[in-house]
Formats: C-alpha cells, sequence, structure tokens
C-alpha cells in the first residue's frame, strides 16, 4: 500500500509541478504579447510620425516645384529679351537644380527609412500571429 500511496503522491506532485509550470507558462506569453503590444504601438506611432514628416517633405518638394515651374516660364520670357540676364540666371538655375536634388534625396532616404519600418512592422506581426497560433493551436 505504501507503494501505491507513494506513486499517488508522486503523481499529485507531478501535477502539482505541471500546473506550475503552465500558469508560469501563461503568464510569460502574456507578458511576451504586451510586450509585443507596445512595441507595435510604438512602430505605429513612429510609422505615422514618419508619414507625416514624408507628406510635410512631399509638400515642399510638390512646392518647390510648382515654384520652379512657373519660375522657368519667366526665366525663358526674360532669357528671349535679355542674353545678359540669361547667363546669371542660369547660375541661379544651377544652385536650384542642386537643391531640387538635395530635396529629392531627402525624399528618398526618408521612403527607404519608411520601408525598413514598414519591414520590421510586419516582422512584428508575423512573430505575433505566429505567438497566437502556437497559443491557440
Amino acid at each position: 500500500m505504501t507503494n501505491t500511496s507513494n506513486s499517488g503522491d508522486r503523481l499529485v506532485q507531478i501535477e502539482v509541478l505541471l500546473q506550475q509550470s503552465v500558469i508560469a507558462s501563461n503568464e510569460r506569453m502574456t507578458r511576451l504579447e504586451q510586450s509585443l503590444a507596445e512595441t507595435d504601438n510604438q512602430l505605429k506611432q513612429s510609422i505615422a510620425a514618419s508619414d507625416k514628416r514624408l507628406t510635410r517633405i512631399e509638400q515642399l518638394v510638390e512646392s518647390n516645384n510648382r515654384f520652379l515651374e512657373g519660375f522657368s516660364d519667366r526665366i525663358n520670357r526674360y532669357t528671349a529679351r535679355m542674353d545678359n540676364l540669361a547667363n546669371k540666371l542660369d547660375n541661379f538655375s544651377t544652385r536650384i537644380d542642386g537643391v531640387i536634388f538635395t530635396t529629392n534625396q531627402d525624399r528618398q532616404e526618408a521612403n527607404l527609412r519608411l520601408a525598413g519600418i514598414q519591414r520590421q512592422l510586419q516582422t512584428v506581426e508575423s512573430k505575433i500571429d505566429e505567438i497566437l497560433e502556437q497559443r491557440d493551436g
């Protein structure tokens, strides 16, 4: 009878340890889910901020492009009237092209950063999906 009693006690101990392990695992999973949710929120906020900056840059580029288109028309009219003024305006146009080039580079850099953030968000989302599938599966 002692042997059966010892086996029964041993099974009870195993069940208790198993329950404790499941509880601890659930707590770790909850903390992990909370951490991932916080990371997801931070990434979303970062993406939103990047979107705002990118939108502002695009607006500035559009504004500059509209200005430059109108300015270019005026330059062409002035060039036809005055050859001397045309030489001075060519130098100015070269500087403006540098500004446009730099602005376009900044926009491309912002797009690359946004793409990187989006890839990171996709990675986080896929990991969350994996975790949820493991938990639910």
